[in-house]
């Protein structure tokens, strides 16, 4: 229960909360702690509310979190062979990972996959690292540190550590 809470601290602290929908950084519609609404349409009693009053109320961005978290967690039971095995921190990051790109977006990066199978942590991080995705989140370029904690940036220290 505790890691479960650890995790879902984390991924708000990441996300950031907002009632009234607007566009993430990659264009999509969303809503909450996240939730895409692109991809997901809210459920009818959430998407009822929101049409008559124009926002959710932060009970219901809770409640799209708990079903996001859930996805993001089978997702990586399905992604990553032996999850359930891996240390909370390991299992905090994936689904942080997981959570913020979707399983499709998490599938697309086969070598960091290929390593978190074999057990190379160091290897899946790096791979993290050499991405997109670690630009695109504002992970710093090598050799460099704007000394703030991008979601990137923990995420691979959590890969790395354990």
């Amino acid at each position: 229960m505790m890691d479960r809470m650890m995790r879902r601290e984390l991924i708000k602290s990441h996300e950031g909360l907002r009632l009234r929908k607007y566009r993430c950084s990659r264009g999509h519609w969303t809503i909450g702690w996240g939730w895409n609404l692109d991809a997901h349409p809210l459920p009818a009693e959430i998407a009822s509310f929101y049409r008559i009053h124009g926002a959710i109320t932060e009970e219901m961005a809770e409640r799209l979190l708990d079903i996001s978290m859930a996805a993001a967690e089978a997702d990586c039971r399905n992604i990553y062979p032996g999850f359930d095995q891996f240390s909370e921190r390991r299992k905090d990051a994936l689904v942080d990972f997981v959570f913020n790109l979707g399983a499709a977006g998490a599938l697309k990066f086969r070598r960091m996959r290929a390593a978190i199978i074999a057990g190379d942590w160091l290897e899946a991080a790096r791979q993290l690292n050499d991405s997109a995705y670690w630009r695109q989140l504002g992970g710093d370029p090598a050799g460099t540190d704007d000394g703030k904690l991008e979601r990137p940036e923990e995420l691979y220290r959590m890969l790395v550590e354990g």
